[in-house]
């Protein structure tokens, strides 16, 4: 019946549809987000972009680029909001205790400030899964690209991650978007579609620092194109300089408009506090002083600290991958890294159908051979990204969320829908894999509807929701987005008071009155306890490192409930002590008393 139609009614139910999915990602966001409370990162970069936008101050949150928070901050400069300066964490430069105070402590409702600020990420996620729809469009056509997009539609992180203000879809959009301009440039190589080029990767570099990673894939991008594009042997080596020079006007640009953004937002930073800044953040030991030394000469105005600015975070993040955190997968607990994290977390943690088509999509590369010299550059354009950004991400010691896989998302579903148009297109066996291709969607769809809202704690069917506690933490389960869910038990059920030790981006206090603070080295307790999955798990390693009581005890518990996947609800009476009585199972030689932990909010952590 599509057949029959005119061109132009094809494009418009083309639209239509393209439309219709992007619509209903917008609304599976739009509600996830209003029924997600604050997330931990969130604290940090809310507060952080509202200042760049309003002060033109970027003394908060320096280990990340400003594009993404300053989108997020942009709705808030035009509401009526009491800002930062009257905290004393404003001066003393500690971007947490200003989230805290931002949020819940200077007047201003968080519910309103969390809405506006993630609009523009919602925004920001379906504009990559418009720009999948029209770069797969340009290549394969109307049907791969609503195929495309529906992959993307439904892929239940970037629905998870896409409605908060973090930088992790930010990047993908980055990396996506550099890629894309890039080949481009090689498809009508001209003054403008380097300029173009150079305009993306710096964007990417303004996103998220992990896009710093692409200056090694468009090098690599170039030497193949060089290789394939050679008509004797004798022609690579002056290609390689002609395309080679591309690669440096494009490198060039992006840093001049990464400069040139960074100047505003560093504006109105005092040079000493932009002195302050850089001490705090790189200690003075031998390694590091150079460093500091280096970033020192760069403070004393803004046209200068800009491209100081820029370098200190690059430095932050690299030593932050360098450095670890707290790592739980499946009972396996470790405060560096786990070498097999990554892996075995995007296999519980990807969508079934998402795992079966990549794996077909890769057997039909090695068994069907590429012959098309076009088809191959982009295997290429698809694959390196991938390949590269996996393999220093198995290096690294930053094994806290899937989220960090993020920028290979969008070239993993163009793979696929590339895999599918070679079968179409070269007719092989064309019916069985259009129907099987047609099972996977469907089964995306009813599994990723079925999930909402709890698309942070998705797990795929190879994971019982009961027990997802058990597998992953931190931002792949619990990431402090459920403390609403929370207060809605506590009040269904008319619980009058509950400790709540809470991992995440609220605040318990402000939201329930029958909340009081919790934390595992209080020791055993009675009573109704709400503990977030990351606590549960982590102070089972800082516990035996501090000689101090974990949550190993309640082992011996099934919990009441799991809101959310990531917060678990005991009710312990004097009764279930007494037939299981706590035993810890290292020598516990501290104790803190309730109440004794009366410090400043400051950075969260999963050591509790």
């Amino acid at each position: 019946m599509l057949s029959t139609l005119s061109s132009s009614k094809k494009r418009l139910i083309t639209a239509i549809l393209a439309v219709v999915l992007l619509g209903v990602m917008f609304v599976l966001m739009i509600f996830s987000s209003l029924g997600d409370s604050g997330t931990i990162d969130e604290v940090a970069h809310i507060p952080s972009g509202y200042s760049y936008d309003k002060y033109q101050d970027f003394r908060l949150n320096p280990e990340h680029p400003p594009l993404a928070k300053a989108l997020a901050g942009l709705p808030l400069t035009f509401i009526k909001l009491n800002g930062l300066k009257a905290d004393w964490s404003w001066d003393k430069i500690n971007q947490w205790e200003s989230g805290w105070y931002f949020m819940y402590e200077a007047g201003n409702d968080p519910g309103n400030i969390f809405f506006w600020a993630r609009l523009p990420m919602i925004l920001l996620t379906l504009g990559l899964g418009l720009l999948l729809f029209f770069w797969a469009k340009s290549l394969y056509g109307r049907k791969i690209a609503l195929f495309v997009l529906t992959l993307y539609a439904f892929y239940p992180d970037l629905l998870g991650h896409g409605h908060l203000v973090t930088t992790d879809v930010a990047a993908a959009f980055g990396f996506a978007i550099t890629l894309f301009a890039f080949s481009k440039l090689f498809e009508k190589p001209s003054t403008i579609s380097i300029f173009w080029a150079g305009i993306a990767f710096g964007a990417a570099q303004l996103l998220k620092f992990s896009s710093f990673l692409l200056f090694g894939v468009l090098l690599i991008l170039v030497i193949y194109k060089a290789f394939t594009d050679r008509k004797e042997k004798n022609d690579f080596w002056p290609l390689l300089w002609k395309y080679f020079k591309y690669y440096i006007l494009v490198c060039i640009i992006s840093l001049v408009f990464v400069w040139l953004i960074y100047i505003p937002f560093v504006w109105n930073t005092p040079s000493s506090i932009e002195h302050e800044v850089i001490d705090m953040n790189l200690t003075s030991d031998a390694r590091t002083l150079p460093l500091r030394n280096f970033l020192h000469l760069f403070e004393g105005n803004p046209i200068t600290r800009a491209l100081g600015h820029y370098f200190l975070g690059i430095m932050l993040v690299v030593a932050r991958v360098a450095g670890g955190n707290a790592t739980f997968i499946m009972g396996h607990l470790s405060d560096k890294s786990i070498s097999w994290f990554f892996p075995v977390a995007w296999l519980i943690k990807t969508p079934i159908p998402i795992i079966l088509l990549t794996v077909w999509s890769v057997i039909s590369l090695v068994i069907y051979r590429v012959k098309s010299k076009a088809q191959t550059w982009q295997y290429w354009l698809f694959l390196t990204p991938v390949v590269v950004y996996w393999a220093f991400t198995l290096k690294g010691s930053l094994n806290i969320g899937i989220r960090h896989l993020m920028p290979t998302v969008p070239f993993v579903l163009l793979f696929i829908g590339m895999t599918l148009h070679r079968y179409v297109e070269r007719k092989i066996l064309p019916t069985l894999p259009v129907i099987l291709t047609g099972i996977m969607v469907l089964w995306l769809i009813i599994s990723t509807v079925s999930y909402y809202p709890q698309y942070i704690a998705y797990f795929n069917e190879f994971v019982p929701r009961g027990e997802r506690y058990k597998y992953l933490t931190d931002s792949s389960l619990d990431w402090g987005q459920d403390l609403l869910r929370l207060k809605e038990y506590v009040e269904t059920n008319s619980i009058e008071s509950i400790k709540v030790d809470y991992f995440g981006g609220s605040v318990p206090e402000y939201f329930m009155s029958q909340a009081n603070e919790w934390h595992s080295s209080y020791g055993p307790t009675t009573g109704w306890l709400a503990i977030s999955a990351t606590y549960f798990q982590s102070s089972k390693l800082y516990g035996e490192k501090e000689g101090k009581w974990s949550y190993q005890w309640l082992e011996e518990f099934e919990p009441e409930a799991v809101v959310g996947g990531s917060i678990l609800v005991y009710h312990i009476s004097e009764e279930d002590l007494a037939l299981h009585p706590p035993i810890s199972p290292y020598k516990i030689t501290h104790i803190d008393p309730p109440g004794s932990l009366n410090i400043d909010r400051g950075t969260p952590s999963a050591n509790n």
